[in-house]
């Protein structure tokens, strides 16, 4: 489930008006894998409203069913393109970079359109939803916001293709087939924690898409 946190909000040096620190974090921001599995995992996301949301996931159980997918199947309140990835198990002052990154960020409302699914090749098998121009605008903020976290000291992934996961199945893969245009509008990105293995997302903060 989406829990919306306002009592973290309530932190200034987290979500208010931040001031830089004398120093930057000395945690690692190329989000390596850590020696053990991490518990949490903070990610920058653009996520469907509520309408949208319900509308993707009929649309999603319709197509794994049409085409075979049987495994574990996203929820709607988890539906999401991730932007950017924060880290893993990071500490205060890392999420407070983070966030120092997206204030800066300027970038109008957009739209994200899909026209592809395919099967990823990492072994739990994500079947995802992908497309080329239609999600163009999503990759020139992914870049606007990639900027700014390099400015706060991060690492940004060098590859990215947007998507968003509508399950795992490890057993039944999909070749890339063409879809009619699925999609949503998009005015806002957040700041998500995730708890691993809980099926579990906090939206931490929201910024407008209002540039």
């Amino acid at each position: 489930m989406i829990i919306e946190v306002e009592q973290l909000m309530a932190e200034q040096d987290l979500f208010g008006d931040v001031p830089a620190p004398a120093a930057r974090p000395r945690e690692s921001r190329k989000a390596r894998p850590p020696a053990f599995p991490p518990q949490h995992t903070w990610f920058f996301a653009l996520r469907p409203a509520v309408a949208d949301a319900a509308r993707l996931d009929a649309f999603a159980e319709k197509l794994m069913t049409s085409h075979g997918v049987t495994g574990k199947r996203v929820g709607a309140e988890r539906l999401h393109i991730t932007l950017e990835l924060v880290g893993h198990d990071s500490d205060e002052r890392v999420v407070e970079a983070a966030c120092r990154a997206a204030d800066a960020v300027r970038f109008p409302s957009i739209d994200a359109r899909f026209d592809a699914a395919v099967t990823f090749s990492a072994p739990s098998g994500p079947f995802v939803l992908l497309a080329g121009e239609g999600l163009n605008g999503v990759r020139e903020l992914r870049t606007a916001l990639g900027c700014a976290m390099a400015e706060q000291g991060f690492t940004p992934q060098r590859s990215y293709e947007p998507h968003m996961t509508l399950g795992y199945d490890p057993r039944h893969r999909v070749e890339r087939i063409s879809l009619d245009p699925i999609g949503f509008q998009i005015a806002e990105f957040v700041l998500v924690k995730s708890h691993i293995g809980l099926s579990r997302h906090e939206v931490l903060r929201v910024w407008p898409l209002n540039g």
